[in-house]
């Protein structure tokens, strides 16, 4: 079956930004406790990382590269390449809110948690 329309998903409670605040502040809990494992294990795959390989592969190279990059400047370059290369800057006020809380905020918050893990395991 085709769709004649587009197909938008409408969730009510993400209108509410308290809402959406503290379900980013859990999920950056949950991430930055992710990469704090993935960094203590070397977490390995079946999958070899590729940037030129499938999708899964090109996925977890990324995610190698990333987790390499230096703390707090993460945040910066993936609000760059999400407002200016891929054009974000082009979805008006909400577009730049979206893209500030969603590239910037958030990625920094992960940071901020994985950087109080791990000071706290020095400790």
């Amino acid at each position: 079956m085709k769709l004649k329309n587009d197909l938008v998903e409408v969730n009510r409670k993400e209108d509410d930004i308290t809402f959406w605040i503290e379900k980013h502040n859990r999920y950056a809990t949950l991430l930055a406790r992710e990469e704090m494992e993935t960094r203590a294990k070397g977490r390995t795959s079946m999958i070899s990382p590729s940037l030129f390989g499938n999708p899964d592969q090109r996925a977890l190279r990324l995610k190698q590269i990333w987790t390499r990059m230096p703390l707090y400047f993460r945040p910066f370059l993936y609000f760059f390449y999400r407002y200016v290369v891929r054009l974000g800057f082009l979805d008006g006020k909400q577009g730049a809110i979206f893209h500030f809380l969603q590239a910037f905020w958030f990625r920094l918050l992960i940071d901020i948690k994985l950087d109080h893990m791990q000071q706290e395991t020095r400790l």
